[in-house]
């Protein structure tokens, strides 16, 4: 798995200025308990890291959620619903990757292009000040496109689909 790292103190630390972030949009930001549009379609990139965090928290679900969580693999389509989403709330919330983290944010990534998150299109964040490509914040540097953060620590990035569908260790779940 490459490198050693401290991933669950570097995720600590991620959040802590995720959160600044999130408070500095203020009332742009509509993300809340029970609204799971990013959950609900996505290819969900992951390192290899992430992936062994995320099944540390199914590890830590009871038998009832652990069987959910499995059915939704067995069920799970590319681009389709996080199979850790039930009942519209995440059920490994403490553990998601970075992209889930990330999502709801508007920032810059690869080539100074702006990320906005796609839920604006149906009136939730950023809604009040995007049309179309036009937009009236001013996105944040993250400084990530998502993983170069973590160079040296992961071996391989893949959507999710791809990780609980090819073969390797983590079919075990399934």
């Amino acid at each position: 798995m490459g490198a050693e790292i401290d991933y669950e103190g570097f995720i600590k630390e991620l959040d802590i200025r995720l959160k600044g972030y999130f408070e500095s949009f203020g009332d742009n930001i509509k993300c809340k308990r029970g609204c799971s549009d990013c959950c609900e379609r996505g290819d969900y990139p992951l390192s290899d890291v992430e992936l062994a965090y995320l099944m540390q928290g199914f590890t830590e679900l009871d038998i009832h959620r652990k069987a959910e969580v499995k059915e939704n693999i067995k069920n799970m389509v590319k681009g389709g619903v996080c199979p850790f989403l039930i009942n519209k709330e995440c059920s490994v919330y403490s553990y998601r990757p970075i992209i889930c983290r990330v999502h709801g944010l508007a920032y810059f990534y690869k080539d100074k292009k702006v990320k906005i998150p796609y839920c604006v299109n149906n009136g939730k964040n950023f809604s009040d000040v995007c049309e179309g490509e036009i937009y009236t914040v001013q996105p944040i540097n993250l400084n990530l496109d998502t993983y170069h953060i973590l160079e040296g620590f992961y071996s391989e990035i893949k959507n999710m689909y791809d990780w609980f569908h090819t073969d390797n260790d983590t079919n075990s779940v399934v």
